[in-house]
């Protein structure tokens, strides 16, 4: 996981490096300014492929046998317009334990979907007195509008086995404006 949280001042304006003898009123216009921004990248979170049987008692549930598959296995792809998480012949590779028997892959053998957002918000002070401003901001969550998908389909047994459809665990695009008064 990686996260990354930044704030910056532009440097514009009074007190600042660049343009700080402004007259008041353009003052209020280009100074002021602060961008912030907040990053979250991660890999995907472990989960269990089920062979959909009972091989070792009528309580636990098998996971499957895969052939030649490593915990990397997997990544979100397009077929016939729907999301899935293994591609054909991956999900091929696929197979029911023996009676008596688990499967290969054991708890917790694949990596998931990774998760990426940015959220950046620009905003802007206006000095009303010494102790006192008023403060606009442009909020934007998932900046870069990237979905963030969840676990598939996850039971061998299932007619819908490796898919995610549409799945999708982050939100859209969102962008909110707001005023505060700090006094």
């Amino acid at each position: 996981m990686f996260q990354a949280y930044g704030v910056y001042d532009l440097p514009f304006g009074r007190g600042r490096k660049f343009l700080n003898n402004l007259n008041p009123v353009v003052e209020r216009v280009i100074g002021g300014f602060e961008l912030a921004g907040l990053t979250v990248w991660e890999s995907g979170r472990p989960f269990t492929v089920y062979s959909g049987i009972n091989t070792i008692s009528s309580v636990v549930q098998a996971t499957a046998n895969c052939s030649g598959c490593t915990p990397d296995l997997g990544s979100v792809v397009q077929e016939s317009g729907t999301n899935f998480f293994f591609t054909q012949d991956q999900r091929s590779k696929f197979s029911f334990p023996a009676p008596g028997q688990l499967g290969n892959t054991g708890r917790n053998f694949f990596t998931g979907p990774p998760l990426f957002r940015m959220d950046l918000t620009v905003g802007k002070k206006i000095l009303l007195t010494e102790g006192s401003n008023l403060e606009f901001r442009a909020e934007m969550q998932n900046v870069t509008n990237s979905p963030s998908f969840a676990f598939p389909t996850a039971v061998f047994t299932s007619s819908t086995f490796g898919r995610i459809r549409d799945s999708v665990v982050s939100s859209s695009r969102h962008i909110q404006l707001a005023v505060k008064l700090n006094f």
